[in-house]
């Protein structure tokens, strides 16, 4: 199998006289020429021992002792079992809140969000540090990218896979919910890639939302490697969305929550007025921090198609919903109701951080003829 990253063989340079001894062939040659001189007698007896005793144990030294400098060696790429360690960190932005949303099941709290993985929750994986490998022993070109599955339900989480293609110090991006594979593209150089999010398709539930829409990355280091497995470390995933509950009351009939049938959110205003983004492009590198990485939500006039958000809730009418979006400041959103055969409609002006929960409660709205 084709080794990557194998570093090239050293070469002793010798400069003193000890390192001579160690480079030339080793300790025998020098004992055996010094044999040949006959005469001494006991004095040179035991010049002989004390001289092979310290080439005995120059010779030792030479072949035992490490250079810091010297570049370990890269172990071979190959399939492992990868066990992946998420790390609590206590890194702070300016976007950071009480408690992020990194995980797969989410529960309201009131004010923030709970989260926990689920046993077997799946996360998408991509190896940053290489672009394609060729496995000269099967003549193939194997994935470097699959699936991890969580191993416990907790707030912190492991994750595993068999056959991730990997070596130590890989980068290996991270990303839930798994993107469509056609959805992921990946550039040679530099490595990097991108992929697509949407966030069209929201039923206004937050079981829905946590499953689909609630899109998190980061990156897992591989810190060790054996023949036939690997351990990484990963930091807290970041949330690229911002997560709002959404309720609306008829501005004159204050203290009812409307039933929500649906819910269009568009932009007032400027170039892109009465849309919203239905989709967002992540860009991804292993240079590239995982606290640096953010959704580039992809516009469209209302003259190129642009169209607004549109959450169905299928039937179910709830007065509350729950919805993703892409962060953004100083926006000002429009909404539109229909509730019980009625239109309601009304705006708000927000800035919406990433990893944020927004409990945008009660907002007020006037009903049209």
């Amino acid at each position: 199998m084709k080794k990557i990253y194998t570093q090239p063989r050293i070469e002793t340079v010798a400069t003193t006289p000890q390192q001579i001894l160690c480079a030339s062939g080793g300790i025998q040659a020098q004992i055996s020429g010094y044999n040949q001189n006959t005469g001494g007698g006991f004095i040179q007896s035991v010049i002989m021992g004390i001289v092979c005793s310290s080439l005995l144990f120059l010779g030792t030294a030479c072949s035992t002792t490490n250079n810091p400098d010297q570049p370990k060696q890269q172990a071979e790429l190959k399939p492992r079992t990868l066990i992946v360690t998420q790390q609590a960190v206590s890194k702070v932005t300016p976007a950071s809140v009480v408690r992020r949303l990194p995980q797969a099941t989410i529960t309201d709290e009131g004010t923030t969000l709970d989260a926990l993985w689920e046993i077997n929750d799946a996360v998408f994986f991509r190896n940053l540090s290489r672009n394609e490998y060729h496995d000269e022993e099967t003549d193939s070109y194997p994935d470097l990218f699959g699936t991890l599955r969580a191993d416990k339900a907790e707030r912190i989480a492991s994750f595993s896979g068999d056959r991730v293609w990997c070596t130590e110090d890989d980068q290996l991006a991270l990303i839930y919910p798994a993107p469509d594979p056609a959805d992921f593209t990946f550039y040679e150089s530099p490595l990097s890639a991108e992929y697509t999010i949407s966030v069209a398709g929201q039923d206004g539930s937050l079981a829905t939302l946590a499953n689909k829409y609630h899109h998190i990355y980061g990156i897992a280091s591989v810190v060790s490697v054996t023949e036939t497995t690997a351990n990484a470390e990963l930091a807290e995933m970041k949330s690229l969305m911002t997560v709002c509950k959404f309720s609306f009351e008829d501005e004159n009939v204050p203290g009812t929550s409307l039933p929500i049938s649906s819910l269009t959110i568009s932009v007032s205003g400027g170039y892109y007025g009465g849309t919203y983004p239905q989709e967002g492009t992540v860009y991804i590198a292993q240079s590239v921090s995982a606290w640096d990485v953010s959704v580039e939500p992809e516009w469209e006039t209302p003259a190129a198609g642009g169209k607004p958000l549109t959450i169905d809730t299928k039937g179910v009418n709830p007065t509350e919903v729950y919805v993703a979006l892409f962060p953004d400041v100083e926006a000002t959103y429009s909404f539109t109701v229909i509730s019980g055969g009625n239109t309601y409609t009304g705006t708000a002006k927000a800035t919406l951080n990433e990893g944020e929960f927004v409990p945008a409660t009660g907002l007020k709205l006037e009903k049209q003829p």
